[in-house]
Formats: structure tokens, C-alpha cells, sequence
């Protein structure tokens, strides 16, 4: 009996040997599988908090574009009405010259009528000298493009 014994223990203490030693394999295996679902996990918060930041950054670099934008906006608005007074003074300006060169010529024009009147006035009339100031005239006027 003490063989008996002796043998179901051994055998005994085998079978429990191997049950620990696979009890010990699946506990390896599941904190192997729940360090990498810890690992994973820390990393997938590494990259929450990297997108978050990034998120951020650009959320600024946004508002700082639209803040730029409106800025040239109003600089551009502010470029456009001095540019449009400009312009306006500028045609103001031509007008007033014409209308001065417009009447600078009615004057001449004026002017050369009036001798030609007197020319014409007098008795004898002196018609060579009214036809030579209408040719000075029209000599001194640029010919029409």
C-alpha cells in the first residue's frame, strides 16, 4: 500500500505540477495580453493628447488668419477710398484744365475775330489782312487726328 501510495502521490504531485504550470502559462498570458491592452491604451492617450494639441495649434493659427485677413481687409477698403478720392481729384482736376484751355482758345479765337472785324470794318476793307490771320490761325492749330 505504501507503493500505492506512494505512486498516486507522485502522480498526484505531477498532475498538480502541470496544472500549476499552465495555470501559471494563462496567468503569463493574461497580463502579457493586459500590459499590451495598458500599452496600447497609454498610447492611444499619447495620440488623443497629440491631436488634441494639434487641434489647438491650429484653432489658433486660424484665428490668427481670420485676425490677419480682416486686418488687410480694412487696410485694402481704407487703400481703395483714398485711391478712389485720388482719382476723382485727379478727374476734377483734367475738367478744370480743359475747361481753362477750352476758354484760353474761346479768348484767342475771340481775339482773331475781333481784328478780322476790323479789318473788315474799315473803309477800304483790308481783306489781306483778315485772310492772313484766319491762315495764321488755322496754321496754328494741330490738325484733327
Amino acid at each position: 500500500m505504501l507503493l500505492a501510495t506512494t505512486s498516486v502521490t507522485a502522480t498526484l504531485v505531477a498532475v498538480l505540477s502541470g496544472v500549476a504550470t499552465i495555470g501559471s502559462f494563462l496567468a503569463y498570458l493574461y497580463f502579457v495580453q493586459r500590459s499590451n491592452a495598458n500599452a496600447a491604451r497609454d498610447e492611444a492617450l499619447a495620440l488623443a493628447e497629440t491631436r488634441r494639441q494639434v487641434i489647438a495649434d491650429l484653432r489658433a493659427q486660424l484665428a490668427s488668419s481670420e485676425e490677419s485677413l480682416m486686418r488687410l481687409g480694412t487696410q485694402a477698403d481704407g487703400r481703395i477710398r483714398r485711391l478712389e478720392t485720388a482719382l476723382k481729384d485727379a478727374r476734377t482736376e483734367a475738367r478744370e484744365q480743359a475747361y481753362q484751355i477750352q476758354r484760353l482758345y474761346a479768348t484767342g479765337l475771340a481775339d482773331v475775330l475781333a481784328g478780322v472785324r476790323r479789318d473788315l470794318e474799315v473803309v477800304p476793307a483790308d481783306v489781306e489782312r483778315a485772310l492772313s490771320r484766319i491762315r495764321e490761325l488755322l496754321a496754328s492749330v494741330p490738325p484733327a487726328a
